[in-house]
């Protein structure tokens, strides 16, 4: 796989996945998913699948030897299912569907591509602020803001709006608040972004024991860290390859910010 030509060729169908559920945003009921222990892990819509179908056409095209992680059973996902390869491309059609059907908080949606194991490629895009970010690994990562040209991804040196998950305590938020900072909730993906959206400047992701951080946050976080941004775990480094049991992720525009975070959260 040509890492650089994957990015490029998927940026159009993520474009299309964004512009459909921006759409359906309202129109189409939740219908749970009976296997999931939390209500926010159930969660499903027909958004889901579209967003999916759209991706795995073009990933049919693009790349139809990898391995497939996507989120949700949809038709297309067959075709993958014997496949066996050094690559892997994770799929979460709306990362935050509870988001997405509440309208409470920033969704996203991710596609990553991992070699052995480790992210080497990924495109986020987060459909509410008309944002789409592509890297890969070494090359850094590039931002288009409104479907306009992609230009190199730069975090923000300032801003007041941390974005935050639905696990972190009332008492890290009042702490955030206190500083004069405005706290969004957001779903995973969009966290990783937070230091490239606007008047943002850090993301704090909380995950539910013992599960931790699904490999789709180490998606997040390799975007993050090939646009400069600082991504840890809330207490250590973040582990090259994905690991079950991480707590949570701190996504800051740089060092200091990231100690602040962690400094809130205890």
């Amino acid at each position: 796989m040509n890492e650089r030509d994957f990015v490029t060729r998927m940026t159009l169908p993520m474009r299309q996945a964004a512009a459909a559920v921006r759409w359906l945003e309202g129109r189409v009921p939740n219908k749970p998913k009976a296997d999931e222990d939390s209500l926010a892990k159930s969660a499903l819509t027909d958004a889901d699948c579209v967003s999916q179908e759209i991706l795995l056409a073009a990933l049919v095209e693009v790349a139809p030897e990898v391995e497939l992680d996507a989120e949700e059973d949809t038709p297309l996902a067959h075709e993958f299912e014997c496949n066996r390869s050094e690559y892997r491309v994770r799929i979460d059609p709306i990362d935050g569907t509870l988001r997405y059907v509440s309208g409470d908080g920033l969704y996203a949606i991710i596609l990553g591509v991992e070699r052995n194991n480790e992210v080497v490629a990924a495109l986020i895009s987060v459909p509410q602020e008309d944002v789409l970010v592509r890297a890969v690994r070494g090359q850094g990562a590039e931002i288009s803001r409104r479907r306009e040209s992609f230009q190199a991804a730069r975090v923000n040196a300032d801003g007041n709006r941390v974005l935050v998950s639905h696990g972190v305590s009332d008492a890290a938020l009042a702490a955030i608040r206190a500083e004069g900072a405005e706290t969004q909730l957001a779903a995973g993906g969009a966290i990783g972004l937070a230091p490239l959206l606007k008047e943002t400047t850090a993301g704090l992701r909380i995950s539910a024991k013992p599960k931790g951080v699904s490999p789709r946050g180490w998606v997040a976080a390799f975007v993050a860290r090939e646009a400069g941004a600082r991504a840890c775990g809330l207490d250590a480094e973040l582990p090259p390859r994905f690991e079950p049991g991480v707590e949570g992720l701190i996504i800051a525009s740089d060092q200091a910010r990231a100690e602040q975070m962690r400094e809130k959260l205890r």
